[in-house]
């Protein structure tokens, strides 16, 4: 059989071809190619004796890869005497079969930056043999200082007070309304630490300040009149009150979250193979674009610690961002004045014939129209429950009357207010409100 047959005959066979007539063939074109050889003993091989020689060997190796322990045999064998027979032919000039290289483990030829062969780096002791390095994960994205410690603790304090403004100790109300509950103080809190944080101490603003209050070594007294600024002059607060909305965005959108760096998945992929035969299965890396969920996660747990399932007291809606949103426009010698202004207004209405009836009910109706979102609405239900003799059924009929002249009205005009409390306005006067 010529060297071209030889190759032709190996081209013929297809995937289908049986055991028997693959072992065949492989046995033909080995025993024609040594006969070559032989007859060439001593002499320059033939360019095309040497191609087929090639092609065999390349044929043979492939045929190591089947599953077929008895097939796998006959051709290592098969190929060990081709290449013997072509070593004495060419005087060991043999086309050998291509050793493969074992991919060194990623990072294995790495070495600790300024750290000599077999010694410890400087300060840390030398890593046992075969333990692998894994890379510090920072749990914040910022670095802690002096500064960011205080600035925490003062935030947390200022907005903490403001939101329990209204706060009554005993009452009869339950669940607790969270205004009035302490304990939707602390949650606030911790939802502040643990998910708004890292808006503040990610803008170059907030951590210029740093600098402006280490002057003062970080008193109290010098983040409060930070705080306290207008809002066109105050960092803080903007970012407090932007930070809120892109919460409420983020919670009540429908928008997928935008795309982020890809991530990396590896599959299998059959490639190469001889004439169709004996593909090696490679492992391919392919990259797909994954959500970017860092800021919805940082929003759905900021909303799960207020206003989750495990809150012991009435948790607060979606509407209630415009009570958060405003906690930096409550000022808490001017709420107490309001309360106790409407506290003894009522007192003096319901104990002296000479007060003017209604004056405690008009002062109410002002403060919800001229103070800060929902803080006249919490004065009156703070004073509801606080002098709740004084704020008999006559006053809530004058006081909730005057926002509206149905129910559905009234609970839109009082959300706050009658969220909590029954509308007694169209009923017959309770004993006791």
């Amino acid at each position: 059989m010529s060297t071209q047959s030889i190759i032709n005959a190996l081209a013929g066979l297809s995937p289908d071809t049986d055991k028997a007539t693959l072992m065949t063939a492989v046995d033909d074109a080995v025993d024609g190619i040594v006969k070559e050889l032989k007859a060439n003993a001593g002499g320059k091989v033939q360019p095309e004796v040497a191609q087929a020689t090639q092609t065999t060997l390349t044929f043979l190796e492939a045929c190591g890869q089947l599953k077929d322990p008895e097939f796998t045999q006959r051709a290592r064998i098969r190929a060990s005497e081709l290449l013997e027979a072509f070593d004495k032919a060419s005087s060991g000039d043999a086309p050998r079969r291509k050793k493969r290289r074992k991919k060194r483990p990623a990072g294995a030829d790495a070495k600790p930056a300024g750290a000599a062969k077999g010694k410890a780096a400087k300060g840390k002791p030398a890593a046992k043999p075969g333990a692998a390095a894994k890379p510090a994960k920072p749990e914040k994205p910022w670095e802690d200082t002096p500064f960011t410690e205080a600035f925490t603790e003062q935030i947390c304090k200022y907005l903490r007070k403001r939101a329990m403004l209204w706060y009554v100790p005993q009452h009869t109300l339950t669940p607790t309304p969270f205004p009035l509950s302490t304990r939707f103080g602390d949650n606030l809190v911790t939802a502040i630490k643990e998910h708004f944080m890292h808006r503040f101490f990610t803008n170059r603003r907030i951590m210029v300040l740093g600098d402006e209050l280490k002057a003062r070594n970080f008193e109290e007294a010098a983040f409060r009149e930070i705080f306290d600024k207008p809002k066109k002059q105050n960092p803080v607060r903007s970012m407090w009150e932007d930070g809120l909305g892109d919460i409420e965005r983020l919670l009540t959108s429908d928008k997928p979250p935008p795309q982020k760096s890809a991530k990396t998945k590896v599959t299998t992929k059959k490639t190469g193979g001889f004439l169709g035969f004996f593909q090696k299965e490679e492992k391919v890396v392919e990259r797909e674009a994954v959500a970017d969920t860092s800021d919805l996660d940082h929003a759905k747990g900021f909303w799960n610690i207020l206003a989750g399932p495990e809150v012991t007291y009435s948790p607060p809606k979606m509407e209630d961002f415009i009570f958060l949103k405003s906690l930096f426009e409550y000022y808490p010698e001017q709420v107490d004045e309001e309360q106790q202004a409407v506290k003894q207004m009522l007192q003096q209405e319901y104990g002296s014939n000479q007060a003017r009836e209604g004056a405690a009910r008009d002062h109410l109706n002002a403060l919800i129209k001229d103070t800060a979102p929902c803080s006249g609405e919490l004065t009156a239900l703070w004073v509801y429950l606080t002098a709740k003799d004084a704020f008999g059924y006559n006053v809530f009929k004058s006081f909730t009357s005057s926002h509206g002249t149905n129910a559905e009205q009234r609970r839109r005009a009082l959300p706050y207010f009658l969220r909590w409390i029954p509308d007694f306005t169209e009923q017959e006067a309770p004993s006791r409100l």
